[in-house]
């Protein structure tokens, strides 16, 4: 099949029909099945056209197969998040002849999103993806899969965990070998609250990662599965934590920086479920100090909606330094257009200039509960959902809070 591909590159370079090419050597008929792959043909037929098209097939295919590997090695790069090598893979991929066959182009196309995922340009990769989905019936089992993957990868990059998880799942394992995406899902399944299914898709994932030795995202995974076992672990919660301390000096000893902002992250959710605000306030601080010097901007945007409602809960801190923090989450999440991160800053800033007022509840019930439950946003879910069950009993709202309360209750059933 590789070589009817390359003949039909060459032929139309050459600017010849397949009468022309086929003339004193085989029927225009054999031409066609031979670039189409459907056919068998004698070495000395080959010869010639290829003689007529002034290639050596042998060499072609070299460069064929090359670009293949190099396609392999882009999402490898990708999934180990080696970033030092995306740009040098990339040029080396167009460089060569053959990406603009049919047959590789969809692959790169996909891949090439995700590097501008990579890249923070979530509005360039999605206009590439959205471009594939026009063409889906063309494309073969394992790109409809990759296309799966890097949509749901983007989702959650919105926040759209709903829709994330509806790609993710019409995924086959068998026709798609990059069970990276088990990881993706059990990401989605922890932000939605699905503990059971969040630590059953990241356990498949470590075991994945640990097949293709993959260390960064290892530690990914088990700082996820973490999280699912010791997020309402009162009893064992120091355990918790020293594992938490743990992990970031292994990352540490790695120099996997990123991973150590976001595990002081996820220790600052932790200690904020458990009502501990000071020391929850202190390591989502120390959170924001790693995105001060590398480029997280999805991290942050969690470690300053943090900082911020923890802080306020604390006190001491000045109301200026917390306006602040507002006004730089407000345009962060204005930039990545995240509806959800603009509420949050928005509500924040009510708590902030108005205490816990009839403002903030009456914004927190109408409006931004709603819109996460409309996105599927568990995690922010259950931290407001808990603060109006407050508000609830406090204003003698009882059947308000018995009807929260039963949701809680059922779901741990």
């Amino acid at each position: 099949m590789k070589e009817g591909l390359i003949i039909k590159l060459y032929r139309e370079r050459a600017g010849l029909t397949q009468t022309q090419l086929g003339e004193g050597i085989c029927s225009v008929t054999h031409i066609s099945k031979i670039e189409r792959g459907i056919t068998q043909y004698s070495s000395e037929i080959i010869s010639l056209i290829c003689k007529r098209l002034n290639i050596d097939l042998n060499q072609e295919l070299e460069q064929y197969e090359l670009l293949e590997k190099k396609l392999n090695e882009w999402l490898e790069v990708m999934v180990k998040q080696q970033l030092g090598e995306l740009d040098t893979l990339k040029e080396e991929i167009e460089n060569n002849a053959y990406i603009y066959l049919s047959e590789v182009q969809n692959s790169y196309r996909i891949l090439l999103a995700r590097y501008y995922f990579f890249k923070g340009n979530l509005q360039k990769g999605k206009e590439i993806l959205d471009s594939c989905l026009q063409q889906l019936g063309l494309l073969d089992r394992y790109d409809k899969h990759l296309l799966e993957h890097t949509l749901g990868i983007y989702y959650i990059s919105l926040g759209n965990i709903k829709e994330a998880i509806k790609h993710l799942t019409n995924i086959n394992p068998i026709e798609y070998n990059n069970h990276e995406f088990y990881y993706h899902l059990a990401s989605a399944y922890h932000m939605i609250q699905a503990k059971v299914k969040a630590y059953h898709y990241g356990n498949l994932a470590l075991s994945y990662f640990r097949t293709t030795n993959n260390f960064k995202r290892m530690l990914d995974t088990e700082t996820l599965m973490l999280i699912q076992m010791g997020y309402n672990d009162i009893d064992h919660f120091e355990d918790t934590v020293e594992r938490y301390h743990a992990l970031i000096k292994s990352c540490k000893t790695y120099q996997e920086d990123v991973k150590v902002v976001n595990l002081w992250h996820n220790l600052g959710v932790d200690f904020a479920a458990k009502n501990l605000f000071e020391e929850a306030r202190d390591a989502y601080e120390k959170a924001l100090e790693g995105c001060y010097t590398l480029s997280l901007p999805h991290i942050e945007l969690g470690a300053r909606r943090g900082f911020v409602h923890c802080s306020i809960h604390v006190g001491h801190t000045e109301q200026t330094v917390l306006e602040k923090h507002i006004q730089l989450g407000r345009n962060l999440a204005k930039n990545m257009k995240n509806d959800t991160y603009l509420h949050v800053f928005h509500l924040l800033e009510i708590m902030l200039m108005h205490s816990q007022s009839e403002t903030y509840y009456q914004y927190l019930e109408t409006t931004f509960l709603p819109h996460l439950r409309e996105k599927g946003q568990e995690s922010l879910l259950m931290i407001y959902e808990k603060e109006i069950f407050h508000y609830y009993r406090r204003s003698s709202q009882y059947e308000k809070a018995a009807e929260l309360a039963n949701k809680y209750m059922s779901a741990s059933l």
